[in-house]
């Protein structure tokens, strides 16, 4: 682990089979093994990194636990034995509905909070993907955007499709969000999309962001996913881009670097935000 205001940030990278769950949970075992022993503070997982299930259409409700479950059981124990923080979205079952969860650990194994997708990705008549997906049809959206202050300092989490809705990075920072992770399984062909957003996102909060995804073909529905985990650093930065492989990355960085960064720009103070109205309001009423 780094000292003083610099902290090891991992972002693990994997390809989930659908309905393999003990492989993939084993598979990223040794990934966080390999990211405890290069001292990180802090690891990310992947979206629904136990399996998108988008090779059948009831497959989620399998794959789905609760929370904490089997997985987060997983998450907990290699979190304690290396003094991490973990973050990563599964299918969570819940009492009346199915939800893109996204559980905090922390070092000592404990559940800090959770974050459920809010923004979910509907993109029925996409002719680039194979089946179409709607994830709405799965699980239900989350209403609630919060920052985590944790020992290593306050951090936000997102999901996949939040990133392409400028309003959610910039809510979490506004909150206080120092680092900001993105969990996703996001679509190929559109790494210019991922590539450029993280960086924006990164740079208009002047926030780090840590990004894992899901990685390659899912060899049972098709459905190919970017890859290229990132963590950016408050000036846009890519700091580390993972390789078109499963692995793991990692990167030190310093929280002082937000300070300097606003210093430098300080876009917050700048903002208007009487100018802003329109944004909060439904375009979409029933």
């Amino acid at each position: 682990m780094a000292s003083g205001s610099e902290l090891v940030v991992s972002a693990i990278q994997i390809t989930a089979v659908d309905g393999e769950i003990a492989a993939t949970q084993e598979k990223v075992a040794r990934l966080l093994d390999i990211a405890g022993e290069r001292g990180s503070d802090l690891v990310v997982l992947p979206e629904v990194w136990t399996g998108l299930s988008y090779s059948g259409s009831d497959l989620y409700r399998e794959t789905a636990e609760t929370i904490p479950g089997p997985s987060t059981d997983l998450l907990a124990e290699k979190a304690k034995a290396y003094g991490m923080y973990v973050v990563g979205s599964i299918y969570e079952r819940g009492n009346d509905a199915y939800y893109n969860a996204a559980p905090l650990i922390d070092p000592g194994g404990s559940i800090v909070g959770k974050y459920i997708k809010t923004h979910l990705f509907d993109a029925p008549d996409r002719t680039d993907i194979r089946s179409g997906i709607r994830e709405s049809d799965k699980v239900k959206a989350g209403d609630e955007l919060p920052v985590f202050e944790t020992g290593i300092g306050h951090i936000g989490v997102s999901v996949c499709s939040d990133l392409r809705f400028p309003e959610v990075y910039r809510v979490l920072s506004l909150k206080g969000a120092q680092i900001i992770v993105c969990a996703s399984a996001f679509l190929s062909p559109r790494f210019d999309h991922w590539e450029f957003f993280l960086r924006a996102r990164a740079a208009e909060n002047q926030a780090f962001i840590v990004a894992s995804g899901q990685y390659g073909v899912e060899p049972k529905s098709g459905i190919g996913f970017v890859g290229r985990s990132m963590i950016v650093d408050p000036w846009g930065v890519v700091i580390a881009t993972a390789p078109d492989t499963e692995c793991c990355i990692t990167a030190t960085i310093d929280l002082d670097f937000i300070d300097e960064i606003r210093g430098r720009y300080p876009l917050m103070d700048q903002r208007r935000p009487s100018l802003y109205g329109i944004i909060g309001e439904d375009r979409n009423p029933e």
